[in-house]
């Protein structure tokens, strides 16, 4: 049990409920048209975009308009837009979003899509080629299950005990660098990186993390599988839900040591980004449906994970393994809608790979 996750559920299901992605990618818009202007055009023209982490597509694809649009105005006129997401991703999903009304194809028919199938910890397409990248809601996972975890009670960085977290924090930082790495690997020199990602404030204590009270009930569903023998304890004690938000520190790190001669820091920072499911229950008080729809958002992203790590190895068939946890979350949320909040810090990085006059960091 060493893989983190196969991507999101597809099928459609991923992009029905993702709406708190699109806004952590629509919150980065003043950033999106700040890398776009502060890169440098290669003296060829031949320029690519990159979008790590695509999914199936629906968000990334409204990121990738807004870009290409602002590309448009530097007088980009027939781009390369390369997809990139784990194989097991629904690439015909992507496929399918990409001839639909709402693709940048209709507005820019001269772009050319490509979707690259491997994991973003390494290079995924040849070196010096990309000139913007963009990462939404996807760097704060992780590449694997960090070796020799003995979590009993605990399933993530807000509530890992200090032994238990100092190895989830060590794999997050080798995973950040590798992913940093081979992104300058990737970028041409003058070539832009934004990523967006669940963040963390390490300015308090203790550390307030994106996504706590979620993960808390995820944390209480799983051990009342665990306690019924549905999954087994030693399962679960090997198992943490693979996503840390980092703070400003953590990101920050290797662009002022190891990769301080190839990437240069032009952002980062936090921003808080409200839960949509959150604000639609302050608007219409619809317990269930905040309860529903709640739900739904956080299968979307985790169920892959959690049937790798936990439904798999548990008693019975894992579908309706998921299907248990998935409604105990909803039940809990019904009951107590204001008890597990998402409490989102979106940590938003920008680079540029040297190269290219510097400007003000920000």
């Amino acid at each position: 049990m060493t893989e983190a996750t196969q991507g999101m559920l597809g099928r459609g299901y991923y992009d029905a409920h993702s709406t708190f992605q699109a806004d952590v990618a629509a919150s980065g818009g003043a950033l999106l048209a700040q890398a776009v202007d502060i890169l440098k055009l290669p003296a060829d023209g031949k320029v690519t975009v990159a979008d790590y982490g695509c999914a199936e597509g629906r968000n990334s694809m409204a990121t990738v308009q807004s870009a290409l649009a602002l590309l448009a105005a530097r007088g980009v006129a027939e781009p390369v837009v390369l997809h990139n997401d784990l194989p097991g991703n629904d690439w015909a999903g992507l496929a399918a979003n990409l001839s639909g009304a709402a693709s940048y194809l209709k507005n820019f028919p001269q772009a050319r899509a490509l979707f690259a199938p491997r994991g973003f910890f390494e290079r995924v397409t040849l070196p010096g080629t990309v000139t913007l990248g963009t990462s939404g809601s996807a760097a704060h996972w992780l590449s694997r299950q960090p070796p020799g975890l003995d979590m009993p009670r605990s399933l993530y960085r807000s509530d890992a005990p200090p032994a238990e977290l100092a190895k989830l924090l060590a794999q997050a930082a080798s995973d950040w660098q590798a992913f940093l790495a081979a992104r300058a690997e990737e970028l041409h020199p003058g070539g832009v990186l934004l990523v967006q990602m669940l963040g963390a404030d390490g300015k308090v204590s203790p550390v307030r993390v994106s996504a706590a009270g979620l993960l808390k009930l995820m944390n209480e569903c799983a051990l009342s599988l665990v306690d019924d023998g549905d999954i087994p304890q030693d399962v679960y004690a090997a198992y943490c839900f693979p996503v840390v938000p980092r703070t400003i520190e953590e990101a920050c790190a290797p662009l002022e040591a190891a990769l301080a001669d190839r990437l240069e820091l032009i952002h980062c920072g936090l921003n808080y980004v409200p839960s949509p499911y959150r604000l639609a229950l302050e608007k219409t008080a619809d317990v269930a449906g905040f309860a529903k729809s709640y739900t739904a958002f956080t299968r979307a992203f985790s169920e892959t994970s959690l049937r790798l790590g936990l439904f798999n190895f548990g008693r019975g068939d894992p579908g309706k393994l998921a299907d248990r946890f998935y409604a105990m979350m909803e039940q809990a949320l019904a009951a107590r809608p204001e008890a597990y909040p998402f409490d989102d810090l979106t940590l938003a990085v920008m680079v540029r790979r040297r190269g290219a006059a510097t400007p003000a960091v920000t």
